[in-house]
């Protein structure tokens, strides 16, 4: 059997410190460059079925430029086989701007599994930071193959050439579906990707990436049926406060209510050498009990 789970590149923001609006208040340092998450779960779920079937080769699939290629090894190093890239001409930064549209992804990747023959496709229910949640099901429509959503657990039978697959439903509801062979499952999160061991990782960190055997690819070849208008960041959630003290009077109620409490927060700078700092930092975590002091021999 030959499996291919699709790793997506993204960056990933957490936080926002700018102060230009131009970068919608996105400094560099506020983002990192990650795999997907939902990938990396269908990528363990992949290993599981390997373990569990035999004779089976897991490739990964990434596309565009290779902006996380060390976090694409590391999946490299878990386990998986071979990796492949398509180079998108069309997309030269992580700007979700520059990305290809869910129907060019997933044109890209139907080529793909074509040209690696591939008898089961893997993908995340979503990723982190356009979350169209579109791929998967657009994959499958192309290829002409089965599609489930959201899986969380899947096995073989290999007497019937069945998957047997355990999906989310929401709500806490589970559903079990059998689905023929080839066939197309989006993943949810619920496997955590396993730690790569430190001889594998030297052998991902000097894997010749491979390209699979499909047209070039540029922006002019492929047309795009979805157009990106704009994103917009999540507003700043408000800070929940308590009510004010009815015993206090108005000026006081109003400054509570500013400052979100009474009770005034005591700091202090540590200056010095770096040793010194830590010992200062020790101290405190000390005297808070957020750490339980050196016990007599």
């Amino acid at each position: 059997m030959k499996i291919i789970v699709c790793a997506k590149q993204i960056c990933y923001t957490y936080t926002r410190t700018g102060k230009n609006p131009d970068t919608k208040y996105i400094n560099p340092e506020d983002s990192i460059f990650r795999i997907n998450p939902y990938d990396e779960a269908a990528t363990e779920i992949a290993l599981r079925l390997r373990e569990a079937v035999g004779n089976t080769e897991i490739s990964l699939l990434t596309l565009g430029d290779m902006i996380s290629e060390d976090q694409l090894r590391r999946c490299l190093a878990t386990g998986p086989d071979h990796l492949y890239q398509i180079d998108f001409n069309g997309h030269k930064d992580p700007d979700p701007f520059s990305q290809p549209d869910p129907w060019s992804k997933a044109d890209l990747i139907s080529q793909a599994a074509k040209s690696l023959d591939a008898d089961l496709i893997l993908c995340g229910k979503e990723s982190l930071d356009r979350a169209s949640g579109q791929v998967g099901a657009l994959v499958a429509q192309q290829l002409n193959l089965p599609f489930v959503s959201a899986i969380t657990d899947l096995c073989f039978d290999e007497e019937r050439q069945m998957f047997k697959v355990q999906r989310s439903a929401g709500r806490g509801v589970r559903e079990f579906i059998e689905c023929t062979l080839p066939a197309v499952f989006s993943v949810d999160l619920g496997a955590e990707l396993r730690l790569p061991t430190i001889d594998k990782r030297k052998k991902a960190d000097i894997y010749d990436i491979r390209t699979p055997d499909i047209p070039d690819i540029s922006a002019e070849t492929v047309s795009a049926k979805i157009i990106c208008q704009d994103i917009f960041q999540p507003s700043p959630r408000p800070r929940i406060i308590k009510a004010p003290d009815s015993t206090l009077n108005s000026f006081d109620r109003v400054l509570q209510l500013l400052a979100g409490s009474t009770i005034e927060k005591k700091s202090r700078m540590l200056t010095g050498s770096t040793e010194t700092q830590v010992e200062g930092i020790i101290k405190f975590l000390k005297e808070n009990k957020f750490i339980e002091s050196e016990k007599a021999i």
